[in-house]
């Protein structure tokens, strides 16, 4: 077995270019802040989504610039956006932070690069079809229900803290089928700093510490060791039961490609791993946004509780397809992802001299798209950065341009999960807006904290109220 951390760029991926670290003979790159000093490195680590916003609205839809020597454009356009990951996606490989990630995930689907990337998506793809999420509904609905009742009507919270405990809860009974609450507080302390780690070490460079006894790195591999352990015990002790059973984990062991065959148990560590965090980390940070957004929106609650009846009746086992109907549910969704995306940067790098949306690409070079910069488009979102859940009750993302909206992204790699998370994520609001919920107590937004995922900073102090 290769331990995550340790382990080197498997042999299937494609060979990276070298990088490009001079505009020499690249007459054709977009205009950029032409700065390479430490200083320019300082703004993108100290807050990456306001860099990349900034540079949108200075150069438009594409900017280049060079950070730790090495060249970056960054597009933003929707044409750029279904280029690099749809039309001309096989011109480009995971990029910075990626590979970062790597380190804590392995080869899940997150992190991986074709052609294994194809081939574990194929095999995974069964546990996410639709006859397989109503059954799960059936299950989250009984855990959210059953978190949601523990609450009491005036004690003080930490809404993170709450998401992150209920979509944990949810994620261990439907990828492993049994009680792992002695992993759960590990799980999250480790996998919060191994999310920092990944999004503040991302720019080249930085990988030389790994090995060093640097508190701050040394941290991160002592995390991503222990995530490994935790993934290694549930899965050893599942097979040595001598049966694999049905939930995730079962079909993930179970799972055999066309030639028949089976996921090695590094690939099931790396994808548990994955479903964790996509599971868990991702949903509850969206969860905690969408609370904080509807802090002074009792307007909202009482829409979705009437939607809660509705399209989610008591004693009836929730339906997929019903579930995700609710207008307005889906509606403040729809929004939050847009303001707040989970996944809210996606760097990619190119294996060739390639064109996007008119902009020469070449070969080396760092392409950053972001899901948080272009959601931010005003042709497309008038008043950008207000929450008005509102603009998508006309049907907006079906007259969107195509990569205008994109918070799962796009194409082969477009999130496997994407249904099972806004299923999820529909049955926890429904179920507190017919009972009780965290109310954030301060009169203003959370601080965005972005690492690997887009986190709302100190927690989100919160009120339990009821209806």
């Amino acid at each position: 077995m290769m331990r995550p951390f340790a382990a080197e760029r498997p042999l299937e991926y494609p060979a990276k270019p070298a990088p490009i670290r001079s505009r020499q003979g690249l007459s054709h790159l977009p205009a950029g802040p032409r700065d390479r000093s430490p200083l320019l490195t300082i703004k993108f680590i100290t807050n990456t989504p306001k860099f990349l916003l900034n540079l949108y609205q200075t150069y438009g839809d594409q900017a280049s610039f060079f950070l730790g020597g090495e060249l970056f454009i960054a597009v933003f356009s929707p044409e750029a956006v279904v280029d690099v990951t749809v039309k001309k996606q096989h011109s480009f490989v995971k990029g910075v932070g990626f590979e970062r990630m790597h380190k804590v995930l392995g080869r899940g689907l997150l992190t991986n690069e074709e052609p294994v990337h194809l081939r574990h998506r194929r095999m995974m793809q069964p546990p996410f079809h639709h006859q397989q999420l109503d059954e799960y509904a059936r299950v989250m609905q009984e855990i959210v229900h059953s978190h949601v009742e523990g609450w009491s009507v005036g004690e003080k919270v930490s809404a993170n803290e709450e998401m992150m405990r209920l979509t944990f809860q949810i994620v261990a009974r439907l990828l492993f089928s049994t009680d792992i609450d002695q992993y759960a507080e590990g799980v999250q302390h480790h996998m919060g700093v191994a999310i920092d780690r990944i999004e503040r070490t991302m720019l080249p460079g930085f990988d030389r510490f790994d090995t060093t006894p640097l508190p701050y790195f040394r941290k991160f591999k002592e995390s991503s060791e222990y995530l490994a352990d935790v993934a290694e015990d549930i899965i050893s002790t599942r097979v040595a039961s001598g049966t694999h059973g049905t939930d995730l984990l079962g079909l993930l062991l179970d799972a055999r490609d066309d030639e028949d065959q089976a996921l090695s148990h590094d690939d099931v560590r790396d994808e548990t791993l994955t479903l964790i965090l996509s599971g868990h980390e991702t949903t509850a940070n969206v969860m905690t946004w969408a609370l904080a957004y509807l802090r002074d929106r009792e307007d909202l609650w009482q829409v979705v509780a009437e939607e809660a009846a509705s399209y989610m009746p008591l004693g009836q086992p929730p339906a997929l397809r019903q579930v995700l109907q609710a207008p307005m549910t889906k509606a403040i969704f729809a929004e939050a992802l847009r303001l707040a995306p989970p996944v809210w940067v996606s760097p990619r790098r190119a294996l060739e001299d390639v064109e996007v949306a008119g902009t020469s690409i070449p070969k080396g070079a760092h392409v950053i798209i972001s899901q948080y910069a272009s959601h931010r488009n005003p042709e497309f979102f008038p008043d950008p950065h207000e929450f008005r859940p509102e603009r998508w009750l006309d049907d907006l993302e079906s007259r969107l341009p195509r990569g205008a909206y994109f918070p799962f992204l796009a194409g082969t790699r477009k999130c496997l999960g994407d249904q099972f998370a806004l299923l999820e994520a529909h049955i926890i609001l429904m179920e507190m807006a017919r009972s009780k919920r965290p109310h954030p107590v301060s009169p203003s937004l959370p601080t965005p904290e972005p690492r690997a995922t887009f986190r709302p900073k100190g927690g989100v102090p919160s009120v339990i109220v009821g209806v």
